[in-house]
């Protein structure tokens, strides 16, 4: 095979987060992104109870791994809450990729935690991506001002320190229960903490008569961002988590596509530079880790 089933699981996540952030959005926009998080984490609760039942007891007994998923659940939580905010009210071409500041964080983790290192080429190839990224984020050639920021970047940049954090537990948990376990347990928990927040705002009823007004809508963005987080979660227990993150993060070159095309999003010159060093980086950094 040209591919390992774990790259063909990492490959997969690009095409499901990619869709899955552009559905997002969309979807955010149109019921708030506390409902859409909520409506994302039940469904995938609800499906994956029947496959994770049998076995669930018998992890959860162990405190190391039980406190693993807790603490993976919070870091879920509010990477989630960060993305769905900079989604809703920022560009998805210019929120896309600064999303991938989370591959160092990642590799940052994996290497004083599991030993998992990149070489120096990788690393170049990062910083080179960095600087499309910069480019990216400004609306205006006066890179030294604040304001010029784009909106959402800088929920963005938070979300992505953090995301990167989420997306190294749910490595080392899937490694030490199972990724469908592990996709099934936050869910759970952030389904816990989204109602809880919608019935204290009184929003659960307005919650559900916007839901029925975009059905198809909601559906799609529900199985693209649950297939997305199952298929990440197979690669990781697969090949190594940086390498598996990775090539998963190049799903940024489809959502900002998406961006650009269909949303018709308008970039300036030097943000279009960005996308030009950014973009290809990606997939530069996606081949060296295959």
């Amino acid at each position: 095979m040209l591919f390992s089933l774990g790259a063909l699981f990492a490959f997969a996540a690009i095409f499901l987060w990619g869709g899955g952030d552009f559905l997002i959005q969309k979807t955010t926009r149109a019921i708030g992104d506390w409902e859409t998080l909520f409506f994302i984490v039940i469904f995938g609760a609800l499906i994956l109870t029947p496959f994770v039942y049998p076995s669930l007891i018998g992890y959860l007994r162990h405190p190391l791994t039980l406190a693993a998923l807790l603490v993976l659940s919070i870091f879920m939580f509010v990477c989630a809450i960060l993305d769905f905010e900079a989604l809703k009210k920022g560009k998805i071409a210019a929120i896309e990729p600064f999303l991938s500041l989370e591959i160092p964080v990642v590799a940052i983790l994996s290497l004083f935690i599991i030993n998992e290192a990149l070489n120096s080429l990788e690393l170049l190839v990062i910083i080179v991506l960095f600087i499309g990224l910069g480019l990216v984020s400004f609306r205006s050639e006066h890179f030294w001002k604040l304001r010029s920021l784009e909106r959402g970047v800088m929920l963005a940049i938070v979300a992505a320190i953090i995301m990167g954090t989420a997306s190294f537990l749910v490595g080392y948990t899937s490694r030490l229960t199972s990724p469908l376990i592990v996709n099934w347990f936050f869910n759970i928990m952030l389904t816990v903490y989204t109602l809880a927040y919608l019935l204290y705002k009184g929003k659960a009823h307005k919650m559900l008569k916007d839901a029925a007004k975009i059905p198809k809508l909601l559906l799609s963005t529900l199985v693209f961002d649950n297939l997305a987080w199952i298929s990440y979660a197979f690669a990781t227990i697969l090949i190594p988590i940086t390498i598996a993150l990775t090539i998963s993060e190049s799903y940024i070159i489809v959502a900002v596509v998406l961006g650009l095309v269909v949303n018709k999003e308008k970039f300036g010159s030097h943000q279009k530079l960005g996308l030009l060093i950014a973009i290809p980086s990606a997939i530069a950094l996606a081949i060296l880790a295959s």
